[in-house]
């Protein structure tokens, strides 16, 4: 892109982001007034927090781990459920209501949470380098500007120093661990031992990646502090190998009130065993649609083999992993994208391009999964969603599920457009109030839109792409019946391994992270896909019902976009009431700038 052009993109995305108030509905300045509020006061607790939304004044600041962590911070979550419950009973606009009414339910999602913890005597373990180079990460990237970076090593040195008096955070981290251990006597639920293991062997890598970070922060200042954290890291690690090792859990499931609550705080308001009995019968269905893929695959490229495992393996030979290839290939795939989206008409692109990053190899080995970074909502000076590829420069991928050519399609529409990309990029350009675009968030209506995304182009895609398509949407509603059968103990690891591998064709590296997500990673967020996209099409189905012959793909699908990150339960009842759409079929990119301003 030449330099004007990107001077006209800044430009059109600071005129975005700093709209007077007297240009947003009052609604919006009124929940935005009361969010930074609850923000800042939230930041003075957890500043990382409050940090990656975009408050800058947190970047150089950095969390205080207390052993009465959990207490204090319901103190501060009634204190605030309160002024919630008291904003609701003054007359207010019925959007400002509905915005207060979300930020309550996430406050008492999380008290929850902690009164399930105390119950059940969850003991606090934290993979402490992991913390480290996950949280500068945040402040330094490419897209962040020169004194986010800088900032990143002021929180560093608080994190390796201490503050006033609160010591290092690896000690701190350390000191809730066997804080819980002496409050919890009736109940204890430890630790999983294989996610410590697997911390242990990679926390080397997470310090050379912190150091790595402090260099382009632009700082020099951080070297010896740098000396002490590798200290604090060795003597914290050989804490967690000598006394909570020996400690921790063999059996990965968590107690069954835990794992159905964290169900819910995904947006996931269903029982596990609803889930299972669901997932199955539509694997059931799409798996019969994957066969006959498979073999119309197999019969235009004259392959013997028919079956979706062996037609899949033939088509991963062909890996792109070299940068430069990498990054063609998925511009190539994105331009073929919005090709679709604009042909068809089916929402309204943004004006900025969609940004692709290439990951390094170090990058690349430490996420080897293509994925959407998140732009700063709060102080946005021109960031954008980007959509990180990861490139192999030895040539061969450490996961081979995603690095060749039938797979870009599928994999830029759910992370680019019309995926999360579209997702945010509606937040930035259009505008939403802080609650609907930060703390309406959960993995259900993300990822529910992204697996939508999918369906959404699939009927226009060659025959490869679908079958790659068929594959990942039957690993997406796989994963709404595996991982609550792992968490309820119905089913053996080994088993779910296999079934990823001989069925659906997933390598033995990919096969073994999907079981580590459900063991331990992230329990509960993998069924979120499936659960989203059922929620989204009923969405669909309710509003067209509604509109009768005014409804169309576009209209519906520029009414989601403008709802920010709202619950997939609230996207119907929205739409239904305030969703305009022209008696035309199609209509052209202003007409449907015009549909959104009416939400």
């Amino acid at each position: 892109m030449s330099f004007g052009a990107r001077l006209f993109t800044l430009i059109l995305s600071l005129l975005s982001l700093s709209l007077s108030a007297e240009a947003k509905p009052k609604w919006i300045v009124q929940s935005d007034a009361f969010a930074r509020q609850y923000a800042i006061a939230d930041g003075a607790n957890l500043p990382e927090r409050a940090s990656a939304m975009g408050f800058r004044e947190f970047d150089g600041k950095a969390l205080h781990m207390e052993k009465e962590a959990n207490a204090r911070e319901l103190v501060f979550l009634k204190e605030w459920e309160g002024k919630i419950s008291s904003e609701l009973e003054k007359p207010r606009d019925p959007d400002f209501q509905l915005d207060l009414r979300i930020l309550r339910e996430q406050l008492r999602l999380r008290k929850s949470e902690i009164y399930i913890e105390e119950k059940t005597g969850l003991i606090f373990f934290q993979p402490g380098t992991r913390f480290f180079l996950e949280s500068l990460l945040e402040l330094v990237n490419e897209q962040s500007p020169p004194e986010r970076k800088a900032a990143a090593a002021d929180r560093f040195k608080i994190y390796v120093n201490g503050e006033g008096e609160h010591p290092p955070l690896l000690a701190s981290f350390r000191n809730r661990t066997l804080a819980d251990e002496l409050r919890f006597t009736k109940n204890r639920v430890f630790p999983l031992r294989a996610e410590i293991t697997q911390y242990l062997s990679e926390s080397k890598a997470y310090v050379q990646g912190v150091r790595d970070l402090l260099v382009k922060s632009g700082r020099s200042d951080w070297q010896e502090d740098f000396a002490s954290f590798q200290t604090q890291a060795e003597e914290y690690d050989g804490f967690l190998r000598s006394h909570l090792l020996p400690l921790a859990r063999k059996d990965f499931r968590l107690p069954k009130e835990l794992y159905e609550h964290t169900l819910r705080k995904r947006g996931i308001e269903t029982s596990p065993e609803s889930l299972i009995r669901s997932a199955r019968q539509e694997y059931k269905e799409l798996y019969k649609e994957f066969r006959l893929m498979a073999k119309e695959v197999a019969k235009d490229e004259h392959w013997k083999n028919a079956s979706p495992h062996a037609v899949i393996q033939r088509l991963k030979k062909r890996q792109v992993v070299q940068p430069e290839a990498v990054k063609q290939l998925f511009e190539g795939a994105n331009r073929q994208l919005e090709d679709i989206l604009r042909r068809e008409h089916l929402v309204t692109l943004p004006a900025t391009p969609l940004r692709i990053r290439v990951a390094g190899e170090v990058e690349s080995l430490a996420d080897p999964i293509p994925h959407l970074t998140q732009p700063p909502l709060v102080g946005n000076t021109g960031e954008r969603p980007e959509f990180v590829v990861p490139s192999f420069g030895s040539g061969k991928a450490v996961i081979d599920d995603f690095s060749y050519e039938a797979a870009a399609l599928i994999l830029a529409a759910h992370e680019g457009r019309p995926g999360h990309d579209l997702q945010f990029s509606a937040m930035l350009d259009q505008g939403t109030s802080l609650i609907r675009a930060r703390y309406a968030f959960n993995n259900s209506n993300v990822e529910g839109w992204g697996l939508y995304a999918e369906e959404m182009v699939y009927p226009y895609l060659p025959a490869q792409a679908k079958l790659v398509a068929l594959q990942m949407r039957l690993v997406r509603v796989a994963r709404a019946f595996l991982d609550p059968e792992v968490q309820l103990g119905k089913i053996a690891p080994r088993e779910v391994v296999r079934f990823l591998k001989s069925e659906l064709g997933l390598s033995d590296r990919l096969a073994s992270l999907e079981l580590r997500r459900y063991q331990y990673e992230n329990p509960g967020q993998a069924p979120s896909y499936f659960y989203g996209l059922m929620r989204m099409e009923g969405a669909k189905r309710r509003v067209a019902s509604a509109l009768g012959r005014k409804f169309n793909d576009q209209c519906f699908h520029d009414g989601v976009l403008s709802l920010g990150m709202l619950p997939v339960r609230m996207i119907a009842p929205e739409l239904e009431k305030n969703l305009k759409c022209s008696s035309k079929k199609h209509w052209g990119k202003s007409d449907a700038e015009s549909q959104t301003r009416k939400l």
